[in-house]
C-alpha cells in the first residue's frame, strides 16, 4: 500500500470509529429554558415592555405566578412582551429555546416601564435585562 492510501485508510477508520461511538463529536444543542432577569432602580414598577431577539425562541412564560405576561412575535427569533404585576429585580420571564448553549446570543432591552399607578417612567436609566441559563 502506498503512503497516501495508508493515510486515507487511517482517516476512514477514525471517521467510522467516531461515528459509531456514543460520544458527541461536535457542539450538540440542548433544548431548555433561559431566564430573562431585570435590574431596576425602582421598587414600585408595575409593567415592563421589553424585546428579546437573537436566536430562535419557542415560547415564553412569566417567571412566577405573581406576574402576567403578554407577548407577540415579530419573527422566529424576536419576541416583544410586557410583564405586568409587582415587578422587581430578578427573574421576570422564562424563555423556551432550542439551544440553551446559545443564551449569550440573545439580546434583551427595556422599551418602556410604568409604575404601579400606570404612569410611564420618564427615564430608563438604571434598567437592564440579561438572558442566561
Amino acid at each position: 500500500m502506498t503512503h497516501s492510501r495508508w493515510i486515507f485508510a487511517l482517516a476512514g477508520a477514525l471517521s467510522v470509529g467516531a461515528a459509531c461511538s456514543g460520544a458527541p463529536t461536535g457542539g450538540a444543542t440542548r433544548a431548555g429554558t433561559v431566564i430573562v432577569r431585570l435590574t431596576t432602580p425602582h421598587a414600585d414598577d408595575g409593567a415592563v415592555l421589553f424585546e428579546v431577539s437573537g436566536q430562535p425562541i419557542d415560547g415564553a412564560t412569566a417567571a412566577n405566578a405573581s406576574l402576567r405576561l403578554f407577548t407577540r412575535r415579530t419573527g422566529a427569533s424576536t419576541l416583544v412582551g410586557v410583564v405586568v404585576g409587582d415587578v422587581a429585580d430578578g427573574a421576570v420571564v422564562t424563555l423556551q429555546v432550542p439551544d440553551v448553549g446559545a443564551a449569550a446570543a440573545y439580546a434583551a432591552r427595556v422599551v418602556e416601564v410604568a409604575d404601579r399607578q400606570n404612569a410611564l417612567r420618564t427615564s430608563l436609566t438604571g434598567y437592564a435585562l440579561t438572558v442566561a441559563p
